[in-house]
């Protein structure tokens, strides 16, 4: 098996087990460099990226770029009718972008979303690496050779998980946090691939760690995945 991607639960064991996966297997284990390789394709700033990716995912700035041209609020727009014929022309057809002119400068749900997609698809092309989140099951569903993981885990597990890392948190509050990454997540997925985040049919394997002790996955994974 040369792909997988991970889906997790806050606070489930899934990045921890992601993690000791790759290093069983030796693969690489990519998860925030994803957002570097957008910000390149995009040609806008790491933190950028990073900011937006922060965000909620349904909000301002990505609802309007779905219902109005933002052009306007554009950096680098202003073109003679000249200028915009050349942009449109003559852009590399290997890095097809969802506008004509340059994105120098701005990111919006539309651009996010294509550079994603593209990111994540030359990464599924490639052999050993693991990639974790950001839609990867979506985007690699139909591609032969990937193998879609999601890791799961009872609320009561998860609040004593969080409560490991973060003592002073009441289980109300553990909960609470958990709640609001879960709906991060979940609207993510969304409104970016028009999937349902908890849909068992996006994924090849769903594991609880309610059930298994986080060493047995990685063990059994490990040996599923060779």
């Amino acid at each position: 098996m040369s792909v997988i991607t991970i889906s997790k639960e806050y606070a489930s064991g899934g990045l921890e087990i992601a993690k000791a996966l790759a290093r069983k297997l030796g693969y690489e284990y990519i998860d925030k460099e994803i957002v570097q390789q957008v910000a390149d394709h995009a040609k806008v700033s790491h933190q950028e990226v990073l900011d937006f990716e922060e965000e909620d995912h349904i909000n301002i700035r990505a609802y309007l770029s779905r219902i109005i041209d933002l052009d306007i609020f554009k950096k680098n727009h202003q073109h003679s009718e000249a200028e915009t014929e050349e942009l449109e022309t003559s852009y590399d057809d290997r890095d097809k972008i969802p506008y004509s002119f340059d994105t120098q400068g701005w990111i919006d749900s539309d651009i996010y979303r294509e550079m994603i997609c593209k990111v994540i698809s030359a990464l599924g092309q490639q052999a050993n690496v693991i990639i974790a989140g950001r839609g990867g099951q979506c985007i690699l569903k139909e591609q032969a050779g990937v193998i879609n993981i999601r890791i799961i885990a009872a609320m009561a597990d998860r609040i004593a998980r969080l409560q490991v890392e973060n003592p002073d948190l009441s289980n109300s509050q553990a909960q609470k946090q958990i709640e609001a990454m879960d709906k991060k997540s979940r609207e993510y997925i969304k409104f970016y691939f028009n999937e349902d985040w908890k849909d068992p049919k996006l994924y090849d394997v769903v594991i609880n760690t309610s059930r298994l002790s986080d060493e047995r996955v990685v063990e059994w994974l490990g040996t599923l995945c060779q």
